[in-house]
């Protein structure tokens, strides 16, 4: 034990009379704090990216059916968007989307299908049902949302026999 506990005995005695810590270890604690900030701010902008695109969705949805009243009324589809306002759609609405692609209109004969660009990756037509299809173009993704007339007509019949069976 002779050298081996004077080695120990003077490991001990450098520890309590040590104060601070050394460059070496201030510098592993620096970078391991700051790869978990970038990891985190990497994080959150992809959360970010996808809030936004769900959020495109919705939007979707809504000038989707703005675009069915529109034609229960008039009898013909409207051109664009900006068509829509301030009638069906509130006068702040916006033609694009917030990654700033536009809002497409493509009339069918009894269907409307309402389309716009996201990045790449951020949604998928199993996050938002059979409404919803994603198809990849290039860095992007097209995503469209198709009603029918006959799907607005089954809503409102499905409202009125809510509003009145309670």
């Amino acid at each position: 034990c002779g050298s081996n506990c004077v080695f120990v005995y003077h490991m001990d005695s450098n520890l309590l009379e040590r104060r601070g810590f050394s460059l070496a270890e201030l510098s592993i604690v620096l970078g391991i704090t700051i790869i978990v900030i970038t990891v985190c701010f990497c994080l959150l902008g992809k959360t970010r990216q996808v809030a936004l695109a769900q959020r495109t969705i919705e939007e979707l949805n809504t000038v989707a059916v703005a675009s069915l009243e529109y034609y229960s009324e008039t009898g013909a589809w409207p051109v664009d968007v900006s068509g829509l306002r301030p009638r069906y759609l509130s006068p702040q609405s916006s033609s694009a989307n917030p990654f700033g692609y536009a809002y497409m209109i493509t009339p069918g004969n009894q269907a409307v299908s309402v389309s716009t660009l996201l990045p790449m990756g951020l949604v998928t037509a199993k996050s938002f049902g059979s409404e919803v299809t994603v198809t990849n173009q290039g860095s992007n993704d097209l995503v469209s949302v198709t009603k029918s007339l006959e799907s607005i007509t089954w809503n409102l019949k499905y409202r009125k026999k809510n509003v009145y069976n309670q």
